[in-house]
């Protein structure tokens, strides 16, 4: 509350002022018009009084008169008596006229004539009573009736005649200026109320308006503080006020209530490759899709970085989930046209399904879609203890990860390649092994994909490409041929702009050539951003390292594709090869391989041989060199410097041609 007053704008509260100055000349005006209508009536009531009074004083000398008459008839002293009490009445209301009318010199100068011959009439009665009281009355008539005295008479009367045509007209005035004086008082009066109304009006607009934006900037907030910024669409806050009323309602109804949790798989790689407008721009585009992929009555949020949430109410079943997911997988998959750039990333979907559930829905969604994400993405999975109880357990593996490096905890394991022509080690891959203190050996399928999608994978990658230049370092010290000793890199380590940075350091204090490291790229590596990706790839060869393409078959590229990028190697996968020489079909993919890559002038390693009939077969198709368990497992540093003086056992070679021959 202490704001508010900083919180009225100016303008307001200039109008405010401006309004009560309008008001204060307002009661100004109309104080001083009562003023003036009551000081304009008080002079005509005075006036009004004068006039009266003048009435009595020519009634007052027309009584004196009368009995001056009445006396000259019958001669009786009473006649006398009563003249001479009117012209003292006359004389009595001229004193009161001549208080009356003030300072006005013309009208005291008449009253004064006034009453010099009003006394000069009284003085006369006196003197007739005087002779009449003396029994001389032919004396006392001759006194009252001389010429004198009529004269006199009539120059009270063209007196008060003057006096009261004079009065007569000051009251006109009068008058005349009460009423200009009220019509200039009535007529400010009007243009002050009109402009007062008018500033009212302005103050109701300003206020009006204030309010109209306060209203539209508070609802601004609101949405600024409800929805996503880059999306539009509700953010977490908004989705937790929904998610609370649809299980307020579903448990009313007794329906179904669920909860997608949608991440994008690789959205990491995009933008830390691509930049983040790129990123940014491709989240806008995959919330269009997944919007268009939902029922009128579901509601879509952002969680936050490349999660969605869908909130799916009113479900009777499971079967528009499992629909709704199907559509939102489908439309993900689709290529992302972005800066005139083509790429493909996929879903993660985490479901959750109320009252099965329970009410932890989104906690739930994550556990899933976490398990979905460790099944190579691309699918949805459902909300169970049993994905719960490995969530837990992933948890544990994320908090052992962040402390491994410093605990010494990570070893690396060494598989050679063997030359099938020679028979002899050509190269080494080293592979990473985890011994954790309380789980023991950890798969790397398990903790390598906690450490990329954390982002503890690029220090790891960093110790493991040192580690691995050292060793082979130490080899060559010893004697031992000299070979490259391959390393695989994570699609974050690939991405990380310190890549570069730690390969020269890494040959730098292990004094390792440059020729003697192999880095293993795989295809979607290459294939989320191709362009940026050669570029990465040509500053690694500038240094001299060499550069394989790991698990070739399994992406989207081809060998055709391939040629864009500066590579020495390509790696087929052990899926094609662990059917062979059963499958025919491995057979001619594994031939079609080698053969193209040979077009190129690449070198030709197939992974995961395991028997002498594969190790024959590809032989046969002229591949260049094999990995696998036929020759020699994974195994530390110190065993593996045991085996390299190993070769590779001659044996009947098979080609494709021949088997089919033989099996027509």
């Amino acid at each position: 509350m202490g704001g508010m007053g900083a919180a009225i704008p100016r303008k307001v509260v200039i109008g405010l002022g401006v309004g009560l100055a309008i008001l204060a000349i307002n009661v100004l005006v109309a104080y001083n018009t009562i003023v003036s209508l009551r000081n304009a009536t008080s002079s005509v009531e005075d006036g009004l009084e004068v006039v009266e009074l003048l009435r009595s004083v020519n009634s007052a000398v027309a009584d004196s008169q009368v009995g001056q008459r009445s006396y000259i008839i019958d001669q009786k002293e009473e006649h006398l008596e009563h003249a001479r009490e009117a012209l003292k009445r006359a004389d009595s209301r001229l004193n009161e006229i001549r208080a009356l009318i003030g300072t006005d010199a013309a009208g005291l100068e008449m009253i004064g004539s006034l009453q010099s011959a009003v006394t000069q009439r009284a003085a006369e009665f006196e003197n007739t009573l005087a002779l009449f009281l003396a029994e001389d009355k032919p004396a006392a008539l001759r006194a009252i009736s001389t010429e004198a005295s009529r004269r006199n008479l009539e120059s009270i009367y063209e007196l008060l005649a003057q006096f009261r045509a004079k009065q007569g007209d000051l009251f006109m005035h009068r008058t005349r200026q009460v009423q200009e004086d009220a019509r200039f008082s009535l007529m400010i009066q009007y243009v002050t109320s009109f402009l007062g109304l008018v500033f009212l009006g302005f103050i109701y607009y300003l206020a009006y308006k204030e309010m109209t934006v306060r209203r539209q900037t508070e609802e601004k907030l609101r949405v600024v503080a409800t929805h996503d910024p880059l999306t539009a669409l509700p953010n977490r806050t908004l989705l937790h006020e929904r998610l609370s009323h649809a299980l307020a309602k579903a448990q009313r109804h007794g329906r179904q209530l669920a909860v997608l949790l949608v991440g994008l798989d690789r959205f990491k790689i995009v933008n830390d490759s691509l930049g983040h407008e790129a990123g940014d721009t491709l989240l806008q585009i995959a919330a269009r899709r997944l919007y268009d992929c939902l029922r009128e009555t579901d509601t879509m949020a952002r969680q936050g970085g490349d999660e969605f949430v869908v909130l799916m109410d009113e479900l009777s079943d499971r079967e528009p989930i499992s629909q709704v997911s199907q559509r939102i997988l489908d439309a993900v998959a689709e290529a992302f046209a972005v800066d005139g750039q083509e790429l493909h990333v996929t879903a993660s979907i985490g479901i959750s399904v109320y009252p099965d559930d329970g009410r932890t829905l989104l906690r739930n969604a994550d556990v899933a879609m976490s398990r979905a994400k460790e099944k190579g993405g691309n699918n949805a999975q459902y909300y169970s203890a049993q994905i719960d109880n490995y969530s837990v357990e992933r948890l544990a593996l994320e908090s052992g990860l962040r402390r491994a490096l410093e605990r010494d905890e990570f070893t690396l394991h060494y598989q050679p390649k063997a030359n099938i022509a020679s028979g002899r080690v050509c190269g080494m891959e080293a592979l990473l092994r985890w011994q954790h203190p309380e789980l023991g050996s950890v798969a790397p399928a398990r903790f390598i994909p906690i450490a990329e999608e954390t982002g503890l994978i690029v220090p790891i990658g960093a110790w493991v490409l040192k580690t691995a230049c050292s060793q082979n370092r130490a080899w060559q010290r010893q004697g031992v041929e000299r070979f490259p000793i391959a390393v695989n890199l994570s699609p974050r380590q690939f991405a990380s702009e310190s890549l570069l940075d730690d390969i020269k350091s890494a040959l730098a204090e292990s004094g390792l050539e440059p020729a003697d490291l192999e880095l293993e790229i795989t295809e979607s590596m290459v294939m989320n951003n191709p362009d940026q990706a050669v570029n990465v790839l040509q500053q690694v060869k500038e240094l001299g390292v060499r550069v394989a393409i790991d698990d070739f078959g399994i992406g989207y590229s081809s060998l055709a594709y391939l040629k864009r990028f500066p590579i020495d190697t390509v790696k087929v996968d052990r899926s094609f090869v662990e059917d062979i020489p059963a499958d025919e079909n491995s057979m001619a993919i594994a031939q079609a391989v080698i053969a193209m890559a040979h077009s190129l002038r690449l070198n030709v390693v197939a992974e995961g041989v395991e028997s002498e009939g594969q190790l024959s077969f590809l032989r046969g198709e002229g591949c260049d060199e094999i990995q696998g368990h036929y020759f020699c497992e994974a195994r530390a540093a110190s065993f593996i410097s045991g085996m390299m003086r190993k070769t590779l056992p001659q044996s009947t070679t098979i080609f494709l041609s021949q088997r089919r021959r033989r099996h027509p």
